[in-house]
Parts: C-alpha cells; structure tokens; sequence
C-alpha cells in the first residue's frame, strides 16, 4: 500500500481567460445539473490513496505563474457554478439571480472522476451547456477531456491534473459564439 494523500481538500486552480468587456450587456442566470452516471468523485483506487478527501475543494483562481486568489471551499457544484460565473465575469457576462434575467445558462456535468492507475493519475471531465430564454432552448455546446500525470507524493500531482483540466474545458467554451448564435 503506498503513502496516503493527507488532505481533505481538493485544490483547484482555475486560470480565466485575460478579462474581456465585449459581452457587459448580457446577462444570464447559471444553474446547475449533476447528469453524471456515477456521481462518484474519486474511482476506488484514488478513494484509498486520497482517505482523507471530504468531498470538497478549495477554488483559487489567478494566472498559472501565481498563487492566485484563494475564493474558499466548495463542493462540486458549487465549484462548477462558481468556476463558470468566474469565466463568464471574465467575459464581461454579468451573472444575475435567475428572477433577473430571461436567460439562464445550464451546465450539466457528464463526468468528473479522478483515477489512479500504475502510479499515474486520470482525470476525466465532460459537460454540456444550454442557453434557454424564457424557457425554451436557444443553444447547446458540449465538451469534454481527459488528462493523465504521474503520481509523486501527496496530492500535488492530483491537484494539477483537476486544475489544468477544469481550466482547459471551462476555457474551451467559446462564450461570444455561443451567445451570438442564440441571437443574444
């Protein structure tokens, strides 16, 4: 049995686009909806190398060279709503309470699992985006990835892999396409 990962958070480092104003006069409402076949977090193997892990994760964003903004602890869909409403802030997309706005953007989080194999981390993200306005559908995106790291000791190493992956999928989104082709 290898050394356990003494950490009962996950830390995510989320590293936003340069901030843009080109979208300040939209305004949309962000939900939330976990479609994930298996809503587990970690596969067993990562379960027995991450013990101690709540569940939760500490969100710090800033660009990869720094030690970026620590904004607190989250569980998954908090982290998935807040990592998007950072993104779309840094499009210049005001995010409002939904009695606020017509529009609402739903993520719907397809997988989130971390695994470790031969001493190597796997990390598997995949989402879809829906834009509704008034209720009906306007525009859908959908995206996903995966990304593996050699495992060292402790957490660093799973550390990386989510928040590299987190920022690659999030900022693979391209907002002002998506927000143009609904008509917005």
């Amino acid at each position: 049995m290898g050394a356990c990962a003494d950490t009962q958070f996950l830390k995510v480092h989320y590293q936003p686009p340069p901030k843009s104003d080109t979208l300040e006069d939209i305004r949309v409402h962000l939900s939330f909806k976990d479609t994930r076949r298996n809503k587990a977090i970690l596969s067993e193997a990562a379960r027995k190398d991450l013990t101690d892990f709540s569940g939760y994760f500490t969100l710090v964003v800033g660009p990869a060279d720094s030690n970026g903004t620590l904004l607190g602890a989250y569980d998954l869909e908090s982290l998935i709503i807040e990592v998007f409403k950072q993104r779309l802030q840094h499009s210049g997309v005001k995010v409002v309470e939904e009695k606020d706005s017509n529009v609402e953007m739903t993520v719907r989080l397809k997988e989130f699992r971390l695994d470790l194999k031969s001493r190597k981390w796997f990390f598997n993200m995949s989402y879809q985006l829906d834009l509704t306005k008034n209720g009906k559908l306007i525009a859908s995106d959908k995206t996903g990835g995966n990304a593996e790291r050699a495992k060292t000791i402790g957490a660093r190493d799973a550390n990386k892999i989510i928040g590299e992956l987190v920022t690659d999928m999030i900022n693979r989104l391209d907002i002002a396409a998506l927000l143009q082709n609904a008509g917005l």
